[in-house]
């Protein structure tokens, strides 16, 4: 199953007090507005069955009548961000709904709201969206990937490209392999790691655990990200930071967040706005084929080295299909309905 990861909500409000006098009771009803909304501004980010991870801050300051909107990055990776205004007596220095990629671990002014008369009431409302990556980075399709797995080992794709349990939208292009859990995830393509998270022991058939799920995602040379979903508890092998090559053991499978049973998630992706990410369909080395390939659901594929020319052989049946671990990550394997 999918975990969109990076993509989160939050809705905020306050109100902006007009120059000239207001009435007793209006002045104190605003002023409790104003207390209890900055108590809320306050509270961490819950989104999607409340675990949701935090991936930007939102402040606010003023200069005269002017109110600015600061955005702090709190990622090792581009961020997009979608804001959602609704504005009374209020301009906007862009256009709304207004959209911005944000830069690693970055403080960033993103916008400023002006009184359209000074005389009246103004006040403001936001929801934003957010989600890892950048808009304007386009996919280098002369990349080749490996398959995520150790050299020698071949596992089946238990959903593909645009499979109907769960691989539809800005997940369309994800590939869902099952395997056991505890097996070595290997990286698919050279990067940089920009996103950890493996302190997850939580999963289940059910959306309200799509936060849990634990992953490793590496950004490319030509700004997209790879991402590793569904890992094992304290099974990353790898720092944020850290260059990584293709074949490089990065973490251990699991079965965390929104999951039916034990896979691996991988996908290929880049921001489309705050709200969406869009993934993108890319070629395999596999040992079945002489070339790169696009993988489909239902069939086995062995892992072989980067680079390396295959011969032409016949498809690898499900029953040949192996897992090869190091004797000190041999794990049970769990009981459970794998994922399709």
């Amino acid at each position: 199953m999918d975990n969109l990861g990076a993509s989160g909500s939050r809705f905020e409000t306050d109100p902006h007090f007009p120059r000239q006098n207001l009435p007793f009771g209006s002045s104190i009803r605003n002023f409790l507005l104003f207390v209890i909304l900055n108590f809320l501004l306050t509270m961490p980010l819950f989104a999607q069955g409340g675990r949701s991870e935090k991936l930007i801050k939102v402040t606010t300051g003023k200069e005269g009548n002017r109110t600015l909107f600061y955005v702090d990055n709190l990622q090792a990776s581009y961020v997009t961000v979608t804001f959602e205004l609704d504005l009374a007596n209020l301009g906007c220095t862009h256009e709304l709904p207004y959209t911005v990629t944000l830069p690693p671990r970055s403080h960033t002014e993103a916008f400023d709201l002006t009184p359209k008369n000074s005389d009246k009431d103004s006040s403001w409302s936001y929801t934003y969206y957010a989600t890892w990556g950048r808009l304007n980075v386009k996919h280098d399709d002369s990349a080749v990937y490996i398959l995520p797995f150790a050299v020698g080992t071949a596992y089946p794709v238990s959903q593909g490209y645009d499979g109907n349990f769960s691989h539809t939208g800005g997940d369309r292009y994800s590939l869902d392999f099952r395997m056991p859990l505890g097996t070595p995830v290997h990286c698919a393509r050279d990067g940089e790691v920009v996103g950890i998270k493996d302190d997850s022991e939580i999963g289940g058939p059910d959306k309200k655990f799509e936060w849990d799920a634990n992953y490793v995602l590496v950004r490319h040379a030509d700004g997209t990200l790879g991402h590793y979903v569904h890992l094992m508890k304290g099974g990353c092998r790898v720092k944020v930071g850290q260059h990584v090559k293709a074949g490089d053991w990065i973490a251990l499978s699991g079965n965390t967040g929104f999951t039916t049973g034990p896979h691996l998630h991988f996908a290929v992706f880049k921001a489309h706005d705050g709200k969406t990410r869009e993934t993108i369909p890319v070629r395999y080395r596999t040992f079945q084929a002489s070339e790169a390939i696009a993988l489909k659901e239902g069939q086995v594929y062995r892992a072989i080295l980067p680079g390396l020319t295959p011969p032409t052989v016949a498809p690898v049946p499900v029953s040949a299909v192996t897992t090869t671990r190091p004797p000190s990550q041999r794990l049970p394997e769990a009981a459970g309905k794998p994922q399709s």
